[in-house]
């Protein structure tokens, strides 16, 4: 590749130097993490290059094979030329062997089978992390990290990538990598722009050093910056991949990040006077869940999941990073029905009240009032709702005005099981203005049960207010 840019240098020198086992470089599309993926495969393949270790072999990790073949011809255009190399390069295998020490790369997809025994394995260059395939990927990334534990292991890792389309969030390791930052045995670099300033020249330049030098992607760039400032799903896509920072379209996202990272950013609020229990009951595969709101704004929230099959099987299905649901369960927001497939209504009640005394008003979904009303006492107001878009707009109104405008506050391990919820959340929009959470995919895979009961009990607060609370005493006084 041509001379490497001030960035490119240091992140080469620090990632090589000693004592470092893993290194990371984040930053926007567009700003040649793929040219320099080659570079390095170019130089641990050089003979004359001190990164080059004789007769091992190191291996080239990425989404896919056609994702990989991207950095292979990088690699092939330099080496190509100087002679003494054997390439392969079919339609399920991609290689480069230096034909007088046997030095060769292999290239693997993010499956994690294909990279155990990583044995007297150098290097190790991860092309486009956030781009692997979630369960794939997280196991190919145990494979390295294990292989690196290995007695006298010399293997290094090297990613260099963007976040999106899949590190978007807390719980994947790449993006928790990059969070992280840097620390013993492991060197972080990450281009992120600052979401307050998305669409400052400065700032979109600072993040995209390379683009910035040309006048043609700086021209694409600005053209891009200028269509998302009038389109909200351009603005989440140019966040994403020319700022870095993973983002959603608020058309298609019930809560934005940034409104509801507000939101755990205010005061915490006391449980004072009394809350609405909503209540979303699953079968199945769904979770039931159970979210307080108080009349002061204060939020928390529980949810059952089923016994079986077990939690690292129904993470593998929602194709969720492992550890996720787990985690929850240990922060004690989130509980399975042991030996159960479909969690009864009256597990989630009775921990509900246990947790936060009987509510003043429960708001569930219509089609499983019965049931619920069968595990509730019968002196109990309980309000079914429609899965109508009038119903549906008006509960999902009053959960943005109180995220956005008022005084929504979210606190303790509640908040967490409410990201993880929110961060899978999405609606859809009619041509009248009305909107509905809908379902991702076609399996029930998104975890949006907490939300849809947050979306019940932010609804019915909005909704009936101060008549909630309880009939303050009439003072009497005698005339004299």
């Amino acid at each position: 590749m041509d001379a490497l840019l001030g960035f490119q240098s240091r992140f080469i020198r620090a990632a090589t130097g000693p004592g470092v086992d893993v290194a990371a470089l984040s930053l926007p599309r567009g700003n040649g993490k793929s040219a320099l993926a080659g570079h390095l495969v170019t130089r641990i393949l050089s003979p004359d290059d001190p990164l080059f270790r004789p007769g091992t072999e190191s291996v080239l990790c990425a989404a896919s094979i056609e994702q990989a073949r991207i950095v292979f011809r990088f690699a092939r255009a330099d080496l190509e030329p100087r002679g003494g190399y054997r390439f392969l390069d079919s339609h399920t295998r991609i290689g480069i062997t230096h034909r007088a020490t046997n030095t060769r790369l292999r290239v693997i997809g993010s499956n994690g089978k294909t990279a155990m025994g990583l044995v007297g394995c150098p290097w190790a260059i991860c092309d486009e992390p956030g781009a692997w395939e979630i369960n794939g990927g997280q196991l190919l990334w145990d494979a390295i990290e294990t292989a690196q534990g290995k007695p006298d292991s010399p293997l290094r890792a090297l990613l260099i990538g963007t976040l999106a389309p899949l590190a978007t969030r807390a719980g994947h390791w790449y993006f928790d990598l990059i969070a992280a930052g840097c620390r013993p045995g492991v060197h972080v670099m990450a281009l992120q722009g600052n979401p307050e300033h998305w669409d400052s020249w400065p700032e979109i330049r600072r993040c995209n050093p390379l683009m910035a030098r040309y006048p043609a992607s700086r021209k694409k760039l600005l053209t891009e910056r200028d269509a998302a400032r009038a389109d909200s799903r351009l603005k989440a896509r140019f966040l994403s991949y020319r700022l870095n920072v993973p983002s959603g379209d608020e058309n298609e996202m019930l809560l934005m990040p940034q409104d509801w990272r507000r939101v755990l950013a205010r005061p915490e609020l006391p449980r004072e006077g009394p809350y609405v229990l909503g209540v979303d009951l699953g079968a199945g595969r769904a979770w039931s869940a159970a979210v307080a709101c108080w009349l002061n704004g204060r939020v928390e929230a529980l949810a059952i999941c089923p016994g079986i099959p077990d939690i690292e099987a129904q993470e593998k299905r929602d194709r969720v990073p492992r550890g996720v649901y787990q985690g929850l369960i240990d922060r004690g927001v989130l509980q399975p029905a042991q030996g159960l497939r479909v969690p009864p209504p009256s597990m989630l009640v009775d921990w509900a009240v246990s947790s936060w005394e009987p509510p003043a008003m429960l708001v569930c979904d219509y089609f499983r009032e019965s049931e619920l009303r069968d595990s509730c006492p019968g002196s109990w107001v309980i309000e079914p709702r429609r899965t109508l878009w009038s119903n549906a707009s008006e509960d999902i109104r009053g959960l943005r005005k109180m995220a956005l405008d008022g005084n929504l506050q979210c606190g303790g391990p509640g908040a967490d099981l409410l990201t993880a919820s929110l961060a899978v959340a999405m609606v859809e929009n009619d041509t009248s203005g009305n909107v509905r959470m809908i379902k991702r995919g076609t399996n029930n895979q998104g975890r949006d049960d907490v939300a849809a009961a947050l979306i019940l009990a932010a609804g019915a607060v909005q909704r009936y207010g101060d008549r909630l609370r309880p009939a303050r005493p009439r003072r009497w006084a005698l005339a004299g």
